[in-house]
């Protein structure tokens, strides 16, 4: 990787790759949770023999949705600013790549 406009658009293209990946595995959980709720009314089973597996799964669903707000703050700040520091333009980058929103990343701050 010697070409620095080349890595660098393979590690934007990485980056969303990871990105993708997170949110397919949220939509993912998420129907499972469904599939979980509609055996256990479509069999009239006991709400309690389910409420572990249920509990379980919203909170996977929390730790997948913290990991994407990760990804798009810290992740993606990060990867830019070194990419400016060596110098990249946002055309190096794959410039119609999304971005977190200015006011997401301010409200992540106000929260750390």
């Amino acid at each position: 990787m010697k070409n620095l406009v080349k890595t660098s658009k393979v590690i934007a293209a990485e980056l969303r790759q990871a990105e993708r990946s997170i949110n397919l595995a949220a939509r993912d959980t998420a129907q499972f949770l469904l599939t979980t709720l509609d055996a256990t009314e479509a069999h009239e089973l006991s709400p309690a023999m389910s409420h572990r597996t249920i509990k379980a799964t919203i909170g996977a669903l929390s730790a997948l949705a913290e990991s994407q707000s990760q990804m798009a703050i810290r992740a993606h700040t990060s990867a830019e600013a070194a990419g400016r520091e060596l110098g990249l333009d946002v055309t190096a980058w794959g410039g119609s790549a999304p971005k977190p929103s200015t006011a997401m990343l301010e409200e992540s701050m106000a929260a750390a």
